[in-house]
């Protein structure tokens, strides 16, 4: 995980400056209103300036009679935006992507650890083009009023719900306070800058779950609470941020900057205690807790730290303020991301600052803990900040990466390539079915089997989340997969979590956006399994 430092010092280095401009517009610059403004000055926009100041309008607009929450687009886009024309809204979804694809200017392009990866790994994309798109998953709901923060721009982990939605949704935001502890004021367009040594940093971990005593008519009421403050918490969290987010049905865990974590209680009864624990498993000023993983029936932690850990903890036998380390992994490099095979939990799935994966088994004797004894997955060429493994299928795993892609992989077959290789623009609207040779998707931040492994899903850094059907893909011989689902919006994905409904019958998605006038809560729902190809008729 790279480290964020910002500097206007000019004699930093060019590497230092590189690192500097690239990561700025995934983190900062994308966002919509800074990133309107940065086009009236873009020579090369699609946009005129005419059209962009119809746009800051309609954002005005959209601002003025903004609900908490709706599911009826009327003649809006998915967040709640008429945009001034499909054409516009054409131009300005183009416009991300050109910026995003542009290499060596400051302060634009997507970031990478390893140059050039993103035009390395075209060579191995065998997925590259689809027949129609499709909606597997409907539109339910965008919550719309809701404050969603990021830290970290790579860290997209940290929008977390069980395996019982209606237990809750959770997400954080952070605040600031003065001296006085006076809440800073802050504008949706405006944002002012804070002068560290006036104002603190807290952070609050929300909760979005079902209203059940709610008088109102609105379908599927919610409330809003907030189960965590961190100004309130036994340790010094002034300056603490959140890194990740995991939970059971009735245990939240929160990952720290500050290589730590928080144990919640999510039913403990409202006005009573439910921090459970405030933990430390790295003292060191890089141990950033990157993922937390819960195995239940171990009742068990694996936290990937950023000091190039992974801790397995006891949580039968840790304290409010110390956590059991039960056993240590160190490797060579930074852990981001975990997944469990949840048919063998002894099983560990992990990417990090790395261009391969790793599986290894955490039975093996302490003497032998390292990667040389596990299983690799290669073929990335960049660092790699999200995996998964199949919840119904020990054999498929998926990982995505900050070279731009996905990979689908058989356990079987690790010594071979992996089955599927495709850019994470596949299925964008803008785009087209066959996409388009000069524009490469984003990094990957996000990817995630559905709860019951029927689909694939993935997030981009920015604006486009996709979906996939796992036994099309594995039956696909041609390159071309028949449906694909793009869900495009505005701004950055921060987490996407997929929990059953309707007794198990059904599935929902849930996508985190962060975006100063457009972020917020995205909720889709899967439609019928057995819905036909679009447009497709066999005789």
């Amino acid at each position: 995980m790279a480290q964020i430092t910002l500097t206007n010092n000019p004699t930093s280095s060019a590497l230092h400056q590189s690192l500097v401009s690239t990561h700025e517009y995934e983190l900062n610059q994308s966002d919509s209103v800074d990133f309107c403004y940065n086009l009236i000055r873009d020579i090369s926009s699609n946009l005129s300036n005419s059209e962009i100041v119809d746009i800051f309008a309609s954002l005005q607009e959209r601002e003025s009679k903004l609900p908490f929450s709706f599911n009826d687009l009327e003649g809006t886009d998915i967040q709640g935006l008429k945009w001034p024309s499909d054409k516009v809204k054409l131009k300005f979804e183009l416009d991300r992507m050109r910026i995003g694809n542009l290499i060596g200017e400051y302060s634009k392009g997507w970031f990478c650890n390893i140059p050039n990866s993103r035009e390395r790994v075209r060579k191995s994309l065998n997925l590259s083009a689809y027949g129609t798109q499709t909606n597997f998953f409907e539109f339910s709901k965008f919550y719309s009023r809701l404050k969603l923060d990021i830290i970290h721009f790579q860290l997209r982990n940290l929008v977390a719900c069980g395996s019982d939605i209606t237990r809750g949704i959770y997400y954080p935001s952070i605040y600031f306070r003065d001296s006085q502890l006076q809440v800073s004021p802050t504008s949706i367009f405006r944002e002012r800058e804070l002068d560290p040594d006036m104002y603190h940093q807290f952070f609050k971990v929300n909760r979005l779950s079902p209203d059940t005593n709610s008088i109102t008519t609105i379908r599927e009421p919610m409330k809003l609470d907030c189960l965590l403050d961190s100004h309130s918490l036994s340790q010094n969290y002034c300056s603490s941020k959140v890194s990740t987010l995991t939970c059971t049905d009735s245990l939240l865990i929160c990952g720290t900057f500050e290589g730590g974590y928080i144990l919640i209680d999510t039913e403990a009864e409202p006005g009573l205690k439910n921090v459970i624990g405030e933990h430390t498993v790295a003292s060191k000023v890089d141990g950033i807790t990157n993922h937390v993983v819960i195995k239940e029936e171990q009742n068990e932690l694996c936290v990937a730290s950023n000091d190039k850990f992974i801790r397995l903890v006891d949580l039968n036998r840790s304290s409010s303020y110390k956590a059991k380390v039960k056993e240590t992994y160190e490797l060579p490099f930074s852990v981001n991301c975990l997944a469990v095979n949840k048919a063998n939990p002894y099983e560990l799935l992990f990417t990090g600052d790395d261009v391969n994966s790793y599986i290894i088994d955490t039975r093996q004797n302490n003497d032998s803990k390292t990667i040389s004894n596990g299983m690799t997955l290669k073929g990335h060429e960049d660092y790699g900040f999200s995996c998964d493994w199949s919840p119904t299928n020990e054999n498929l795993l998926v990982t995505g990466n900050q070279d731009g892609s996905i990979k689908l992989w058989d356990k079987r077959k690790l010594g071979e390539n992996s089955l599927y290789t495709w850019d994470s623009s596949l299925g964008r609207s803008c785009l087209g079915n066959d996409g388009i040779d000069s524009i490469r998707g984003g990094p990957v931040r996000n990817t995630k089997f559905s709860h019951n492994g029927d689909y694939i899903s993935w997030a981009e850094s920015l604006d486009h989340v996709g979906i996939i059907p796992t036994q099309e893909l594995l039956e696909n011989n041609s390159g071309r997969l028949n449906r694909v689902q793009s869900i495009d919006f505005v701004g950055k994905c921060i987490g996407i979590n997929f929990a059953p409904i309707d007794n198990e019958c059904g599935e929902e998605l849930i996508i985190g956006v962060n975006d100063k006038p457009l972020g917020g809560i995205l909720s889709y729902r899967l439609g019928s399994k057995s819905k036909s190809l679009d447009f497709d008729f066999h005789f």
